[in-house]
């Protein structure tokens, strides 16, 4: 599991107005809590933070350095401003290496569907993360799922994901994680006539009237 290191600053005057204050210096107001341990008020560099997110994902364990000791941590929540998409707040939670988490870890579908794209199939992700109880230590900022092999008959499901030694996923094994799907074109391709122009249902109505009739 990917681990980061950022400094944070002990945060004496809490509120709406301080924070926003600090917010409008590009900083984040934040709180670390944990191991029964009291909340500690933070502040931390926000373009920093972000850059740390988005090289080691979500779930990424991060030391927050406060006051020269170091804090092991994960993010336990964030809340964001929707309109301007900034992250306005962020819990840490205290943690340690081996200590078993529940978190959702996202899922990537790699490679090429060779047999799906030769089936006039194309590629339909179900399940965008996994539910998951794991050792801190091991959780991997994404899994990367191979599509090679997926074809009509043959969908990705849970069990077919590898996961790493004491993690255990809390979703039953047979959920769908990808599926081959039929393309409009591919479906309409099968429905030609003999002649290789497709079915007029107008004309099937007429001729069924019409042997009605007689």
């Amino acid at each position: 599991m990917e681990q980061l290191k950022l400094i944070a600053e002990t945060r004496h005057a809490t509120g709406s107005g301080p924070s926003r204050r600090l917010r409008a210096e590009d900083k984040i107001p934040a709180v670390m809590y944990g191991h029964g341990s009291e909340p500690v008020s933070i502040t931390l560099d926000r373009l920093r933070f972000r850059a740390a997110l988005n090289a080691a994902g979500p779930n990424a364990i991060i030391t927050l350095e406060v006051e020269g000791k170091n804090h092991l941590t994960i993010v336990k929540d964030m809340q964001r401003d929707t309109i301007a998409n900034r992250v306005t707040h962020v819990d840490f939670l205290l943690i340690s290496l081996d200590e078993r988490l529940v978190v959702d870890v996202p899922i990537r579908l790699v490679g090429e569907a060779a047999q799906a794209g030769r089936e006039g199939a194309v590629v339909q992700q179900q399940l965008m993360s996994l539910h998951v109880e794991s050792p801190a230590g091991v959780i991997p900022p994404a899994f990367d799922v191979d599509v090679e092999t997926l074809s009509l008959d043959n969908p990705i499901r849970v069990s077919d994901l590898t996961l790493p030694e004491g993690m255990e996923s809390l979703l039953d094994d047979e959920t769908l994680v990808a599926i081959a799907q039929r393309t409009r074109a591919a479906v309409a391709a099968e429905q030609v006539d003999e002649e290789g122009e497709p079915a007029d249902a107008d004309a099937l109505d007429d001729a069924d009237e019409a042997d009605d009739e007689d």
